[in-house]
């Protein structure tokens, strides 16, 4: 994994983009490379919208602003009824059932495989990173294998939306196998708290710029406030540089799209809903580009202006005069065109968002056992002044609040520092507890009756028994290994099934208990059969990386291979 080249794709809900990075070593520190995107419409930006536009058979058209403006600068709006266009569809993969088959909604009401939106969108990020680099390295040519490919991705994701990503990214060209190792995949708050960790941020406590203190047992928290997520980390300074989680991930999805919510649902409050379903339905791509012009006043702590030089005033004065809509609506007017919102409305719009958000970082400062004494606020939201201004008055009479300028690239470049060293957080919480249904061998003082089987050789056994590997809230080394031997229960078994379990309780005895989930499936093949069930495996589990990995050996022949571990439903 020592690769000359490290590109991280931050793989936002509102925003996307990617830094790369020489892994040489010239004396000095190399720098990361961060591209500007949109200078075509007049903008740059270091990050461009998560769009991806396809035409109506399917085909892959456009991503990021060239995606946006195709769409909503189209002549015909039934051109634009007709083409896909996705935005914001990575909160699909947030809090679901996730499998392999589904589908995602887009902006026309018809539906796309979710896998191919995914991966399409991974395959143009991963073709505009490689040319990128070409224009950096005097025309020298680089291919997906010669890259160590970091994919960032929120720490509250599940094992299967971690997986879809992994399978997306395989199949967009990144990799070729899915657990190779030159795909790393980096948690989003963990990627912030590496970047802040070395580079100075804007002290919003007090004038001018601080750091994070390096001495050994500083604790911080790092509030990575994205469009779709807020994800919560909470991270310890080892004395070799490295650093310890101290509370699981933790979060919601009260990010920066709450706002947009709230702005939305304020203009059906004026002009009602059927007029605004009516102008969500015909007119899809005036509605896109209305709510990317919003996007950026969202970074504004003042009275706004909405352009709405669109088909929703003309649909609405279809059924009255303008200006009777906005009769007892508090906090807007009308006036030539545009929508004017006051400064304390266009604060409402946040609130909910902003409260979820304190709720969440007391709930982990209330932890008698943490003794934090900074919050680092990252994510392209927190470049809003509502936003920081909240945190800190809340929270800025016992903590230090900082946030870096470069808020919303701290992800991507911390992917970076976590690509070149991927053991950096020495060890993690595990979030919940897990296990696996195994087949014990029935011991009536410890077994319940009702589970008992016999296998051909007359030996009891109880099956769905819960074994437990990790617990909620234990402290795992990010190399350690759980492990456990078992045997076949049938001599011309071939292969064992281990059904993988979650659960919020600490001492779950069977899989059928209320409180386990179903989260996966382990598979291990066993193929020689000629030792009958006198034959071992063991398999190994290691839970303290950003992803869950599984080995299994057999005793027999000391082979060892790497097992998928099948987070997604089928």
């Amino acid at each position: 994994m020592d690769s000359f080249l490290i590109i991280a794709i931050d793989f936002g809900t509102a925003f996307a983009g990617y830094s790369f990075y020489f892994n040489v070593n010239t004396g000095s520190q190399p720098q990361i490379r961060v591209p500007r995107w949109g200078q075509n419409i007049g903008t740059e930006t270091l990050k461009t919208p998560t769009c991806i536009l396809f035409d109506e058979n399917g085909k892959f058209l456009k991503f990021g602003y060239d995606a946006m403006m195709s769409y909503t600068r189209q002549s015909s709006k039934n051109v634009a009824k007709k083409q896909y266009l996705f935005s914001n569809f990575k909160m699909e993969l947030y809090n679901k059932e996730i499998h392999r088959d589904m589908t995602i909604t887009a902006k026309n009401g018809k539906t796309m495989s979710a896998m191919k939106v995914f991966s399409e969108s991974i395959s143009f990020l991963k073709d505009h990173a490689l040319k990128s680099v070409e224009k950096h390295t005097r025309g020298k040519k680089f291919i997906a294998s010669d890259v160590t490919w970091v994919l960032t991705v929120p720490a509250i994701w599940s094992g299967g939306a971690k997986q879809f990503m992994r399978e997306a990214a395989v199949q967009a060209g990144l990799v070729t196998e899915f657990a190779s190792e030159q795909l790393i995949v980096a948690l989003e708050p963990e990627a912030a708290s590496l970047w802040c960790k070395e580079h100075p941020a804007d002290d919003l406590t007090a004038e001018g710029q601080d750091t994070l203190e390096q001495k050994p047992g500083t604790q911080y928290m790092v509030v990575d406030c994205g469009g779709g997520t807020v994800d919560i980390t909470v991270h310890e300074m080892l004395n070799d540089g490295y650093v310890k989680e101290l509370h699981k991930a933790s979060g919601n999805d009260m990010g920066g799209q709450t706002v947009d919510k709230h702005f939305q649902a304020f203009l059906r409050e004026i002009f009602s809903d059927d007029v605004f379903d009516e102008f969500e339905r015909e007119y899809p791509g005036e509605l896109q580009k209305m709510m990317y012009e919003f996007s950026f006043v969202k970074c504004l702590d003042d009275e706004i202006v909405v352009p709405c030089h669109n088909s929703l005033p003309e649909l609405a004065k279809k059924k009255q005069d303008l200006a009777s809509y906005f009769k007892g609506v508090y906090g807007a007017e009308w006036d030539d065109g545009s929508i004017y919102i006051s400064q304390e409305k266009f604060r409402s719009f946040f609130d909910a968002s902003l409260q979820s958000i304190a709720g969440k970082i007391r709930e982990i400062l209330r932890n008698p056992k943490l003794c934090i004494n900074q919050l680092v606020l990252v994510g392209g939201y927190a470049s809003s002044p509502i936003l920081r201004n909240f945190i800190c008055k809340h929270f800025s009479a016992e903590y230090k609040v900082t946030c870096p300028s470069d808020a919303q690239t701290a992800v991507m470049k911390g992917a970076i520092e976590f690509g070149k060293n991927p053991k950096i957080v020495r060890s993690r919480i595990s979030v919940l507890t897990y296990g696996i249904g195994v087949s014990e061998v029935f011991d009536p003082s410890v077994h319940q009756p009702n589970k008992i089987r016999v296998n051909e050789l007359g030996v009891a056994y109880s099956d769905g028994c819960f074994h437990k590997l990790v617990e909620k809230g234990e402290s795992v080394d990010c190399d350690e290994i759980r492990q456990i031997t078992f045997y076949p229960t049938k001599s011309s078994q071939t292969e064992m099934h281990f059904p993988f379990y979650s659960t919020e309780k600490q001492n779950a005895k069977y899989i059928d208990e209320w409180g386990l989930e179903y989260i996966g499936l382990i598979s291990v093949p066993m193929t020689n059969i000629s030792k009958g069930t006198n034959r071992t495996v063991r398999l190994e589990i290691k839970f303290g990386f950003t992803e869950i990995l599984a080995t299994a050996r057999d005793e027999d022949s000391n082979k060892t291979e790497s097992i998928k571990m099948d987070f997604l439903s089928k």
